[in-house]
């Protein structure tokens, strides 16, 4: 489920242009720790309520014993994605917005989780600690309307469809649109406008749908080698992409750390389009590539003839069933 958050400053207007997913991240994990810590251990790992915390399950996610993927790895995927809007800040009213999107069961914990957004909020986001006041909150519900949205029960309010019912014949081309820095690796190196290839976007999202899907849902087993096969036969067209730099703040590394990636749209043409299509259209809520869980690597599907669709808050609204 997707949650939006809606928050007010006098000082907002510093936050203006600049990529926040790294500062939202950092300010809730530590606003999340220690919400929910009653040991004030230094590490998860030695805590005997590691298995049945709200801290580790949502920002540190341990691969469960037993687990039949990343079996060799310590960590899961997390199960949440910061999302600031696309224009985070409206001048007209000091406004700055988050959206938030919990998968699975961590939609149990969503208000514990929500909390801990508010609470980073008020303490201030990046080194000059702009504080932000909470104004509301909205959790996205099924109707007919493209723009279903309420401000009350967040918890009672189920996850609209994103999958498509089997009646859906699925396009053979699609625009994608990438709205926020797309860092994925192909041969040992990030992909550049001039290396990205369909087959390096798709390995990407399966590994991610596949993961997801193993952890916090029903586990999704289809032939991953074949829909690459496919994928590697798909034609990219209309590439209008650029590579937007950028860098985050490491606390941990006390350093400044690269987190640019490439921006734009691509229209990609081919019959694996249709056997990817359940696939492209969840990985609008997942996103892509490295910095997931801090809104890198988002990006709109939009089939041939459509026009960019925006909700009116600038969220610009996934392809939907």
């Amino acid at each position: 489920m997707r949650y939006r958050l809606r928050f007010t400053s006098p000082e907002a207007g510093v936050l203006a242009g600049r990529q926040l997913g790294s500062a939202w991240r950092g300010a809730f994990g530590r606003a999340l720790r220690r919400s929910v810590c009653i040991t004030n251990l230094p590490r998860c790992d030695d805590c005997a309520l590691l298995e049945h915390c709200v801290y580790p399950r949502t920002f540190e996610k341990r691969t469960p014993s037993g687990a039949k993927k990343l079996r060799l790895y310590p960590n899961a995927p997390n199960p949440y994605v910061l999302a600031p809007a696309l224009d985070s800040w409206d001048s007209a009213d000091e406004t700055v917005k988050l959206g938030v999107t919990l998968f699975g069961a961590a939609n149990d914990d969503a208000p514990t989780t929500l909390r801990a957004v508010r609470t980073a909020a008020a303490e201030g986001l990046t080194g000059r600690r702009i504080e932000l006041a909470f104004v509301d909150a909205a959790a996205e519900a099924p109707a007919a309307s493209r723009q279903a949205w309420t401000t009350t029960g967040l918890r009672s309010s189920p996850a609209q469809r994103v999958m498509p019912p089997e009646s859906v014949v699925p396009p053979a081309v699609a625009r994608i649109r990438l709205l926020s820095p797309l860092r994925i690796r192909a041969d040992g190196r990030y992909v550049g406008r001039d290396r990205l290839n369909f087959r390096a976007f798709a390995a990407n999202l399966l590994r991610r749908t596949s993961l997801l899907t193993h952890f916090f849902g029903e586990p999704w087993e289809v032939d991953f080698a074949g829909l690459l096969e496919q994928a590697a036969e798909v034609r990219i067209a209309d590439a209008q992409l650029h590579w937007q730099e950028g860098t985050r703040h490491s606390s941990r590394q006390q350093a400044r750390i690269p987190m640019g990636g490439l921006v734009g749209s691509f229209v990609a043409e081919g019959p694996a389009i249709r056997a990817l299509w359940p696939c492209l259209l969840l990985g609008q809520w997942t996103h892509i590539g490295k910095g997931c869980t801090m809104g890198l690597g988002r990006y709109v599907v939009e089939p041939p003839g459509s026009d960019q669709a925006e909700d009116g808050e600038g969220w610009p609204t996934p392809v939907r069933l």
